[in-house]
């Protein structure tokens, strides 16, 4: 049987659809035992590629961080896998914006603009402006969450006002980038020492192995004690306190499971250590 001549491949252009069509069929297919050799089948393909990509994501942690993982994930086919597998946490409100950016731009032709104003679970709240909409309008946004978020479950949709301006298409998503603020230089920081210190009333720890820098929270797990007066041992970082042994690279807990420490963002620039702490959204280019 050729590829074309499978149940909906003429229909689904999309491989993702085209699978979840196939094992739709064979769920349904009226040998029974057909539904529970292809269940056995998924559950040991899970198994397969959810060890794999764990390791290998608690390797890219390892060598990388924390900050490369997040760089990976910015696209939405990596971020897409890694959440499938529960290896990086799910952004709800991204994945909504990112499946109404798909329509937005033919309502906004019509003088509608869409507006999320919050995403809890699978429902969706957004605010239309601009034109009046209708029913028609709301199907149109259901089936763009529907095919493009993932767990999607209802629209709530604000009453659309005549008086409510239009907002430019340009700032309705932006591209979420890292604030840097400088906190010390870099010739300040020693090799191998740790450094406490403030960026927004967030307490930072900062550490620099060779030439890297690295910045973690300033405190041990979920306690208030500070990290500063540990010792570092290559990239592993011991808490004075407890004993508790963390990699600086990544924040992972190294002596037992555990909660790990918050990384941030560094950056080295004209001589200064920068460090983020926080996003802002800025404009999206036309």
């Amino acid at each position: 049987m050729s590829a074309d001549s499978l149940p909906g491949a003429a229909h689904t252009p999309d491989v993702l659809e085209e699978v979840d069509c196939l094992i739709a069929d064979l769920r349904q297919h009226r040998d029974a035992t057909v539904g529970l050799r292809l269940e056995r089948l998924l559950a040991a393909i899970d198994a397969v590629h959810r060890t794999a990509l764990t390791h290998l994501v608690e390797a890219i942690r390892g060598m990388a961080g924390d900050a490369f993982i997040n760089r990976l994930v910015s696209d939405p086919a990596i971020r897409l896998l890694l959440m499938s597998y529960d290896l990086v946490a799910v952004d709800r409100r991204l994945m909504a914006e990112e499946a109404l950016d798909t329509v937005r731009g033919p309502l906004h032709a019509q003088g509608i603009d869409v507006e999320i104003t919050d995403v809890v679970g699978g429902v969706v709240y957004v605010r239309l402006h601009g034109a009046a909409a209708g029913r028609e309008t709301l199907t149109e946004l259901e089936t763009a969450l529907r095919d493009g978020f993932i767990g999607f479950q209802q629209l709530v949709a604000g009453q659309p006002t005549e008086a409510s301006p239009l907002i430019p298409l340009s700032t309705l998503r932006g591209v979420r980038r890292p604030v840097f603020t400088t906190v010390a230089g870099f010739t300040d920081l020693a090799e191998t020492t740790l450094k406490a210190v403030d960026v927004d009333e967030q307490p930072i720890l900062l550490v620099r192995v060779d030439d890297e820098v690295y910045a973690v929270q300033n405190r041990c797990g979920d306690t208030p004690l500070p990290l500063h007066f540990g010792t570092l041992a290559g990239t592993e970082l011991r808490c004075s306190w407890h004993g508790c042994r963390y990699d600086i690279r990544s924040g992972r807990r190294l002596d037992r499971e555990g909660d790990g420490l918050r990384v941030f963002p560094v950056r080295i620039a004209d001589g200064e250590i920068r460090v983020s702490i926080r996003a802002e959204t800025g404009a999206q280019s036309e």
